[in-house]
C-alpha cells in the first residue's frame, strides 16, 4: 500500500513538473506584453489566449530571466500590470486583475497631476498628438502648442504618445509632474499607421485593399466652401471636376478610377458610416477622408459601393481639458476666367470684316469707327463693357467657426458651429429686395460618446445645416443670364434711359440689366437635420473578442422655395446721328408690375439601420477578425409615391500570421426593387491577400528598404440602376386624360411608357487590383496600384432592333460590355532637415482608360468612315469633321470639286478645309471621325509641398488633368458668338484674312461670317486640349507666441488662396479648362486671410 502511494505521488509530481516546471530564460527591454508572452509560450511549449483590447492596456515589459520556473517568470512579467494570468490546461489565459477596495483608496491618495509638451526634434510643437495612459481608457490630444494635461494619474503610469508621421513613444511618469516629449520622424515606417476601412479601422500593415486618405490639416488648407473641392489633387485615383463656381451650387463631379460602366458613376459617400452629401459638410468638422477603390475595400457596402466609396469621419472629443477653438476668415472672390469682349471700335471693324467675307457691304463707316475709338460722342457711339458693368470684379467670402472638445472618464464630446457667407457676381441697383447670387449657411454638429460601463458604450451624433440661396429672376437660370450678358454688343445703348427705364438694344433682344434688377428674385431655404444613435456591447462572457453594435440614423431635409416675379417696361433707343440725339420709344406688350409671390415646399426623409457582430482575437501568431453586418434603409422623396428601400447582409473575415501574411474575405448580399423575385438578391464576394516582406527575417539585411509589402485583390460588385427608372422588371403604364372627345363625351386612355423585362438581373463588374507599398531610406514611401475592371452584362436599353423596326424602345437587357484599366502611384517624402527645418512633400498620379465594348449600337453603312461612334472607344470620345488648314482662295475650293452637304452652305476662303475621309467628293456626316480625346480625363495628378521653419509654415498644392478634350464651338461656345450674333471676343481679333495668311501672321479663328457657316459644324479645330495644371491652393502661416494671461494656448494667423494660377493649352483665356463652357458660372479665385485662436 505504501509503495502504491509513493509511486502515485512520484507520478503526479512528474506530471506537475512537466506541466508547470518549465524553465524560462529571457531578456527584453520595453517590449510589448504580447511579444514577451509569445516568447515564453514558445520556450514552454504552451498556448496563450487573450483579447486584443486587454493587451492594448498593458504596460511595456522590461525583464531579465535566467533559468526560472514558468510560474516565477510569469509573476515577474505581470508585476505592475493591471492584468493577471491563469495557467490552465497547458494554456496561459490573460485576464483583468481584480483590484481590492484598499488598492482603489490608496490609488486616489498617491496619484498625481501631470502636464507636458510634445515637440519634434526641432523643438516645434506637435498639435493634435495622441497621449494615452496605458492600461486605462484615458487619453487626450495636445493643443496647438503641443501641450497636454492629466489629473489623478498613477505616479508609475506609462504614457503612450503618437503622432502621424512620427514614431510612437512610451515613457514612465516616475512621479514626475512635468514631461517634455520629443518625437522622432517615422522615417518611412508607415505600416503602423491606423487607417479607416469599411465599418472600422485597421493597421495599414494589415490592409489588403486599395485605400488612400488625408487628414483635417490638409483639408483646412483650402478656403473652398465645398468639401468636395478641397479633395482635388489630394488623393490618387480620385478625379474631381468642378463645373460651376456659383455660391451654393458649386457642383463637383467625383470619379474613382475613371468610369467602369455607363450606369451610375458617382461613388458612395458616407459621413460617419451613413450615406450623406459631402457638399454641405463643414471642413472644420472633419477628422479625415478616406477613399476605398478596389472590390476588397468596397465589398462590405454591396451594391452601394459599386463605384467606390468615400468615407468622411468627423471629429470627436479627445482633450481631457476642454479645448475651445475659434477661427475667422475673410476672403476676396474673383472670377477665374470670363470672356474678354472686344471694344466698340474693334466690334465695328470685325463686323465689317465678317460682312465682307460674306459678300456684303460694310455695316459701319470709317467715321463711325473713329467715333467709337475716340469716344467723343459717347451718347451716340457708346462703348460699353457689359461684363464689367454688370458683374463685380471682387466679392467677399466670410467664414467663422467655433468648436469645443473634451473627454472625461464617462463622456467625450465635440461640438461645432460654423457660418459661411458668399456674395454673388452681379452688380445690382435694386434696393427693395436682394437680387444677387449669394449663400448663407449655418452648420452645426454635436458628437457625444458615452461609456456606460466597462462593457457598454454609446454615442449620439447630431448635425445639419440651414442655408439660404439667393439669385435674380425666378424664370431664368444663371447660364441664360450670362448668355444675355455676353452677347450684348459693346455698342449697344443702355442700360437705362435718363429716367431709369430699361433699354433694349434691338427689338427681341434680352436686356441683361433688366433681367437682373427688374425681374424679381428667387430664394431657396434648405434645412437638413441628421441624427445617429448607436450602442456597442462587449460580449467577452460569450467568448473573448466578441462584441455587438447597433446604429440607427434619421435624416430629414426640407426645401422651401420663394419665387418673386415682376415684369418691366422696355424701351428701344433710336439714335439721330445728325442732331446728336438719342430718343427712346416705348415697346408695346411690356409693363412695370409689382412683385407677385409664389412658394413651394418639398420634404425628404431617410432612415438607416445597421446591426453588427464583431470578432477580434489573437492566438499566438494568429490574428483572426470577423464582422457580420445587416443593414436596411428607406428614403422618401417628394416626387415618388413609393419609398426607396434597400436591405442587405455584409461580412468580412481576416486572418493574419506573424504580421507577415494576411488574407481577407469580404462579401455583400443585397436585395433590390429593380428585379423580380428570384433575381432580386445578388451575392458579391471578394478576396484579397497581402505579404509584408519587410517583416521576414531574411529581409533584415536590406537596411535601405524600411518596409515592403505586396497585396492583391479580386472581387465582384453589383449595380441595379439604369438611369432614373424604377422597377425594371415591370411595364410602366400611365393614364392619359382627354385623349378623345365627341358625341359620347371625353375619355381617357392608358399608354405603355416603358416595357419591363422579367428576366433582368444585376449588372456585375469584375475588379482586380495589384498593389506595392515600399519605404526607402527612412524618408520615402511609394505606393503603386494596377487595376482592371470589366463588366459583361451591363444594363442597357436595346437599340439595334428597335431602330430597325421603328419602335420607340425595347425592355432593358443585360447585354452591354465595358472595361476600364489603369494604374495609380503615390510618392511621399518626409524629412527633418535640421533643428528648425522640416519638409513634407507628396506626388500622386492616376491613369484610367475605359473602353465601351458593346452597347447594341446600330452599325452605320459601309461608306461611313467610322461605322461606330461608341463601341470600341472611350466613353465621351469626341467625334466630328477633321480639318487640314483653311481654304486659301475660291479657286482652290472650285478645284477641289468637293460638295458640302452638312446643311451650313458652301465654304468660303478662310473657312476650315475638311478632309474627305471616304473619298466620295462629298463632305457630310459620313466623314465624321474621332477627334481629340474623351471628355473624361485619362490622366489626373497632384503635388503637395509643405515646409516648416520655426514658427512659420508654408504649403501649396498643384492639381492637373491631361488627355482630355472639349468642344468649345457649340451652344453658347466661342464660335457661335461671332458667326450667329456678330459678338466678338479676344480670339476673334486674329481671325483669318487674306493678308494675315499671306504674311504668315498668327491665326486663331477661321474667316468671320455674318451668320452660321461650315465652320459651325462640330470639328477638330474647336475641339481643344483641356489639359491643365492649376495651383489649387497655397497657404502661409505664423504661430504667434501665446498669452497665458488671456488663457490663449495657440494663436495662428495665415493667408491662403484657391485657384490663383492656371496653366493650360486653350486658344483663349475666355474659358476655364475645367468648366464645360462660357455659359457656366465662372470658377472662383479666392484670396483669404484667417486667424485661429485656441483657448
Amino acid at each position: 500500500m505504501r509503495l502504491i502511494i509513493v509511486l502515485l505521488t512520484v507520478c503526479f509530481l512528474q506530471v506537475s513538473a512537466s506541466t508547470f516546471g518549465q524553465r524560462i530564460t529571457l531578456s527584453e527591454k520595453n517590449a510589448t506584453l504580447e511579444k514577451v508572452l509569445h516568447k515564453i509560450a514558445l520556450q514552454a511549449d504552451i498556448k496563450v489566449v487573450y483579447a486584443d483590447d486587454f493587451l492594448q492596456q498593458a504596460k511595456a515589459v522590461t525583464v531579465k530571466l535566467h533559468d526560472q520556473l514558468l510560474t516565477d517568470a510569469l509573476d515577474e512579467v505581470f508585476k505592475n500590470q493591471i492584468l493577471s494570468y491563469v495557467l490552465k490546461d497547458n494554456t496561459i489565459i490573460v485576464k483583468q486583475k481584480e483590484v481590492s477596495l484598499l488598492d482603489k483608496v490608496l490609488a486616489v491618495l498617491i496619484n498625481i497631476d501631470i502636464k507636458g509638451t510634445v515637440t519634434d526634434s526641432g523643438g516645434l510643437p506637435l498639435p493634435g498628438a495622441s497621449v494615452k495612459v496605458k492600461g486605462t481608457d484615458r487619453g487626450t490630444v495636445t493643443n496647438s502648442k503641443g501641450e497636454f494635461y492629466f489629473q489623478n494619474v498613477d505616479e508609475h503610469a506609462e504614457l503612450e504618445i503618437s503622432y502621424i508621421g512620427f514614431k510612437t513613444q512610451t515613457l514612465t511618469v516616475d512621479n514626475k509632474t512635468e514631461l517634455n516629449v520629443v518625437l522622432l520622424p517615422a522615417e518611412g515606417q508607415g505600416l503602423d499607421e491606423v487607417v479607416v476601412v469599411a465599418f472600422g479601422t485597421q493597421k495599414k500593415e494589415t490592409v489588403t485593399g486599395a485605400i488612400s486618405s488625408i487628414s483635417t490639416r490638409e483639408i483646412k488648407q483650402s478656403p473652398a466652401a465645398n468639401l468636395a473641392v478641397t479633395l482635388a489633387g489630394r488623393l490618387p485615383g480620385l478625379t474631381t471636376i468642378q463645373t460651376s463656381g456659383e455660391p451654393g451650387r458649386d457642383l463637383t463631379q467625383l470619379f474613382l478610377r475613371g468610369m467602369r460602366s455607363l450606369n451610375g458613376q458617382s461613388p458612395l459617400i458616407l459621413v460617419d458610416g451613413i450615406p450623406r452629401e459631402i457638399t454641405y459638410v463643414d471642413p472644420n468638422e472633419v477628422s479625415d477622408v478616406t477613399i476605398l477603390k478596389d472590390a476588397s475595400a468596397t465589398a462590405m457596402f454591396g451594391v452601394r459601393g459599386a463605384n467606390g466609396v468615400i468615407l468622411v469621419t468627423t471629429r470627436r472629443g479627445t482633450s481631457e481639458i476642454p479645448e475651445i477653438s475659434f477661427s475667422s476668415e475673410y476672403g476676396i472672390q474673383q472670377f477665374n476666367r470670363t470672356p474678354d469682349p472686344v471694344n466698340a471700335a474693334e466690334l465695328a471693324e470685325l463686323t465689317n470684316q465678317a460682312y465682307k467675307n460674306s459678300g456684303l457691304a460694310p455695316l459701319y463707316s470709317d467715321e463711325t469707327i473713329l467715333h467709337y475709338r475716340n469716344q467723343d460722342q459717347p451718347n451716340i457711339y457708346p462703348d460699353n463693357n457689359w461684363v464689367d458693368m454688370l458683374t463685380n470684379s471682387n466679392t467677399k467670402q466670410q467664414r467663422y467657426n467655433l468648436n469645443v472638445n473634451g473627454s472625461g472618464k464617462a463622456v467625450s464630446y465635440f461640438v461645432n458651429a460654423g457660418y459661411l457667407y458668399q456674395d454673388g457676381l452681379w452688380k445690382t441697383d435694386q434696393k427693395d429686395y436682394d437680387v444677387n447670387s449669394s449663400l448663407k449657411r449655418y452648420n452645426f454638429r454635436s458628437n457625444i460618446d458615452l461609456k456606460l460601463n466597462k462593457n457598454l458604450k454609446a454615442f449620439l451624433n447630431l448635425g445639419g445645416y440651414l442655408e439660404t440661396l439667393n439669385a435674380p429672376n425666378p424664370d431664368i437660370s444663371t447660364t441664360q443670364l450670362l448668355y444675355y450678358l455676353y452677347v450684348n454688343p459693346a455698342n449697344a445703348q443702355g442700360p437705362l434711359t435718363p429716367d431709369g427705364q430699361i433699354v433694349v438694344p434691338t427689338i427681341g433682344k434680352h436686356p441683361p440689366y433688366g433681367f437682373i434688377n427688374r425681374s424679381g428674385y428667387k430664394q431657396e431655404k434648405r434645412t437638413n437635420i441628421t441624427a445617429s444613435y448607436g450602442m456597442e456591447h462587449k460580449l467577452d462572457f460569450v467568448t473573448p473578442g466578441l462584441s455587438a453594435k447597433l446604429i440607427a440614423s434619421f435624416d430629414a431635409r426640407t426645401i422651401y422655395q420663394l419665387n418673386a416675379r415682376q415684369t418691366f417696361q422696355r424701351w428701344l433707343a433710336e439714335v439721330d446721328t445728325e442732331n446728336d440725339k438719342v430718343s427712346y420709344r416705348k415697346l408695346a406688350g411690356y409693363e412695370n408690375t409689382p412683385l407677385s409671390l409664389a412658394t413651394n415646399a418639398t420634404y425628404l426623409s431617410y432612415f438607416n439601420m445597421q446591426a453588427f457582430m464583431n470578432y477580434n482575437r489573437t492566438f499566438n501568431d494568429h490574428t483572426v477578425t470577423g464582422l457580420l453586418l445587416y443593414q436596411q434603409d428607406e428614403r422618401i422623396e417628394p416626387n415618388d409615391r413609393l419609398p426607396y428601400r434597400t436591405m442587405g447582409l455584409s461580412s468580412r473575415f481576416t486572418y493574419g500570421f506573424k504580421n507577415r501574411y494576411f488574407l481577407e474575405f469580404n462579401a455583400g448580399y443585397n436585395g433590390s426593387e429593380q428585379f423580380r423575385s428570384g433575381n432580386r438578391f445578388g451575392f458579391f464576394p471578394s478576396i484579397s491577400a497581402g505579404w509584408v516582406i519587410s517583416n521576414e527575417k531574411f529581409f533584415q539585411q536590406f537596411t535601405d528598404i524600411n518596409s515592403l509589402k505586396i497585396r492583391g485583390s479580386y472581387g465582384k460588385v453589383g449595380n441595379d440602376r439604369l438611369g432614373s427608372r424604377r422597377f425594371l422588371y415591370l411595364d410602366d403604364i400611365k393614364q392619359i386624360g382627354n385623349v378623345y372627345s365627341g358625341s359620347i363625351g371625353q375619355g381617357t386612355s392608358i399608354t405603355e411608357v416603358a416595357t419591363g423585362n422579367p428576366n433582368i438581373q444585376w449588372e456585375v463588374t469584375h475588379k482586380a487590383n495589384l498593389g506595392l507599398e515600399i519605404g526607402l531610406f527612412k524618408s520615402l514611401n511609394l505606393n503603386v496600384d494596377v487595376f482592371s475592371e470589366k463588366v459583361d452584362n451591363m444594363l442597357i436599353n436595346r437599340r439595334m432592333v428597335s431602330a430597325v423596326l421603328g419602335m420607340s424602345g425595347l425592355p432593358p437587357m443585360n447585354i452591354g460590355k465595358m472595361e476600364n484599366k489603369g494604374f495609380e502611384m503615390e510618392l511621399k517624402y518626409q524629412k527633418q532637415l535640421s533643428k528648425d527645418w522640416s519638409l513634407l512633400s507628396s506626388v500622386n498620379f492616376n491613369y484610367a482608360k475605359n473602353n465601351v465594348v458593346f452597347t447594341d449600337e446600330p452599325i452605320k453603312p459601309a461608306d461611313y468612315a467610322y461605322r461606330y461612334y461608341e463601341q470600341g472607344f472611350s466613353y465621351g470620345q469626341n467625334f466630328g469633321l477633321r480639318s487640314n488648314g483653311f481654304w486659301s482662295s475660291a479657286d482652290e475650293i472650285t478645284a477641289s470639286k468637293l460638295q458640302y452637304r452638312i446643311g451650313l452652305g458652301n465654304p468660303r476662303p478662310g473657312d476650315l478645309k475638311y478632309i474627305d475621309q471616304n473619298n466620295d467628293q462629298i463632305i457630310d456626316e459620313k466623314d465624321i471621325v474621332p477627334i481629340g480625346a474623351s471628355i473624361i480625363p485619362q490622366y489626373t495628378f497632384g503635388a503637395a509641398f509643405s515646409v516648416r521653419f520655426k514658427s512659420f509654415d508654408f504649403s501649396f498644392l498643384l492639381q492637373g488633368m491631361a488627355k482630355v478634350d472639349k468642344f468649345y464651338g457649340g451652344g453658347i461656345g466661342i464660335s457661335e458668338y461671332a458667326d450667329a450674333l456678330n459678338v466678338f471676343f479676344d480670339i476673334h481679333r486674329n481671325a483669318w484674312t487674306p493678308e494675315r495668311q499671306a504674311n504668315g501672321s498668327k491665326i486663331t479663328y477661321p474667316a468671320l461670317a455674318n451668320g452660321l457657316n461650315t465652320n459651325s459644324y462640330r470639328n477638330d479645330y474647336f475641339t481643344w486640349d483641356a489639359s491643365f495644371i492649376r495651383l489649387k491652393n497655397f497657404e502661409i502661416g505664423y504661430f504667434i507666441p501665446s498669452s497665458k494671461k488671456w488663457g490663449v494656448q495657440n494663436f495662428r494667423v495665415y493667408v491662403n488662396a484657391q485657384n490663383p494660377i492656371t496653366w493650360d493649352r486653350l486658344k483663349t483665356k475666355s474659358v476655364d479648362p475645367e468648366v464645360n463652357d462660357t455659359g457656366s458660372y465662372p470658377m472662383q479665385r479666392i484670396f483669404n486671410l484667417g486667424v485661429n485662436i485656441v483657448f
